[in-house]
C-alpha cells in the first residue's frame, strides 16, 4: 500500500504517481496539504509529529501504508505523523528535497539544481522522472499527423519554458533563439512550437519575427484541451527545450531522439549565486568549507538555493544533450531514456522490501 500526499507541484505529483504505478500494490492520494504557514508552523511546534490532527483524521486512518511518497518539504510532517501512527512501519520517500534533517526521511531522490550533498539516504539523478508516455505519444501523434504534414521534415520540436528561479526568459533571449532556429533549419526543415504556463508575454512574438521557416505555433492557455505537446512529444524528430524547465528537458530525452538546450540569460541572485558557489581558495580549506556546507545541510539547518542551471551544465557536460547549432549534426540521442525512473523505481523496491517483477 502506498499513499502519495499531493502536493503544489504537478510535475512532482506526475512523476509521484508514476513511480507508485510502477510498483506492485495498491496507491491512494491524499489531499491534506496545509497552507504555508500551517506547514511552518507545524515544523515548530514540538511533537507535532505524534497526532495527527482532527481536520486529517478521516483522510489518515489504518490501514497504514507501506510507503509514503512526498513532493517536497511541505508534506513532510504529515509523512511524520503516518509514520509515528504506523509504529514506524511507513517508509516516507522525498521527491526533491525535506527542507529537514536528513534522517527524518527514508529516502530523498534529488536533481542537480537542489544541489544536496552525497549521502546514502540520498539518490542522485541526472534529470526529473517525467517522461513522455509512449502510448499516449503514439496516440496523440496520429492526430496530429495531418495537421502537420504540409510541414517540411525534420520537425525540430521547440518546448518554450519561461522565467524561473534562476532564469528570466527576456525577449532578447527569445529572439536569440529564433535567429538559432532559423539557420537550424537553413538546409530544410520547420518547427514545432508550444509554450507552457510560465511563458512571459511577449516572448513568443519576439521569437517568431526572427524565424523565416515553416513553422506550427501554439500559445498555451490555461483549460485548453487541444494540447499538441503530446503530438509533439510524438512526432518530432529532434527537439529544442529552454534550460529553464527540468521537466520538459526530461520528457523530450525520454523519447530516445536528439535533444538540445537553449539557457536563457541567469537573473542576478543565480550569478551571484553561482560566484558565491566556487571554491574560495585551493587545498584544504575549500575541502573542510565543502564538508561544513554539506554538513549543514544533512542536519536539515540550511537549505541551498535552487539552481536549474545544474542541470542543464551537467546534461551538456555528459553530452546527453547538445547546443542547437549543433543540432543538425546530431542524428542519434546520447541518453539514457527512462534510466533515472528505473533507478528510482529500483531504490523503492529495496526500500520496501520489494522484488522486480520477474526476479522471484
Amino acid at each position: 500500500m502506498i499513499w502519495i500526499l499531493h502536493s503544489t507541484g504537478a510535475g512532482a505529483n506526475r512523476q509521484l504517481l508514476d513511480m507508485a504505478s510502477a510498483l506492485d500494490g495498491q496507491h491512494e492520494v491524499k489531499y491534506v496539504l496545509d497552507p504555508p504557514l500551517r506547514a511552518v508552523l507545524d515544523r515548530l511546534t514540538p511533537g507535532a509529529h505524534r497526532r495527527i490532527p482532527a481536520r486529517k483524521r478521516e483522510a489518515l486512518s489504518p490501514p497504514w501504508p507501506d510507503l509514503v511518497l512526498i513532493g517536497g518539504g511541505r508534506s513532510l510532517v504529515d509523512a511524520l505523523r503516518i509514520r509515528h501512527a504506523s509504529g514506524g512501519q511507513s517508509r516516507i520517500v522525498c521527491l526533491g528535497r525535506p527542507g529537514a534533517p536528513f534522517h527524518w526521511v527514508d529516502c530523498i531522490i534529488t536533481t542537480p539544481q537542489y544541489r544536496l550533498p552525497e549521502h546514502p539516504r540520498v539518490l542522485h539523478l541526472e534529470m526529473p522522472l517525467n517522461h513522455a508516455d509512449p502510448n499516449a505519444c503514439a496516440e496523440a501523434g496520429s492526430a496530429w499527423q495531418d495537421r502537420f504534414a504540409h510541414l517540411p521534415r525534420p520537425w525540430y520540436g521547440v518546448l518554450l519554458g519561461g522565467d524561473s528561479g534562476s532564469y528570466r526568459f527576456t525577449t532578447a533571449a527569445a529572439a536569440e533563439l529564433g535567429r538559432e532556429l532559423d539557420a537550424l533549419t537553413a538546409a530544410g526543415g520547420s518547427v514545432l512550437i508550444t509554450t507552457s504556463p510560465r511563458t512571459p508575454l511577449g516572448v513568443l512574438e519576439a521569437m517568431l519575427e526572427t524565424i523565416a521557416a515553416p513553422h506550427f505555433c501554439h500559445r498555451w492557455q490555461a483549460g485548453q484541451s487541444d494540447n499538441p505537446l503530446p503530438g509533439i512529444l510524438g512526432l518530432a524528430d529532434k527537439f529544442v527545450v529552454t534550460a529553464d524547465s527540468a521537466s520538459m528537458l526530461a520528457e523530450a530525452c525520454s523519447t530516445g531522439r536528439p535533444v538540445a538546450g537553449f539557457e536563457p540569460p541567469l537573473r542576478w541572485r543565480a550569478r551571484l549565486a553561482g560566484r558565491a558557489r566556487r571554491p574560495v581558495s585551493q587545498g584544504a580549506v575549500t575541502s573542510e568549507l565543502a564538508r561544513w556546507r554539506a554538513n549543514l545541510v544533512v542536519r536539515g539547518c540550511w537549505v541551498p538555493t535552487r539552481d536549474m542551471g545544474c542541470i542543464y551544465r551537467t546534461l551538456i557536460d555528459e553530452d546527453r544533450i547538445c547546443s542547437v547549432d549543433a543540432l543538425g549534426q546530431r542524428e542519434h540521442q546520447h541518453g539514457f531514456q527512462r534510466a533515472p525512473f528505473n533507478a528510482a523505481v529500483a531504490r523503492l523496491r529495496e526500500l520496501i522490501g520489494q522484488s522486480a517483477p520477474g526476479s522471484r
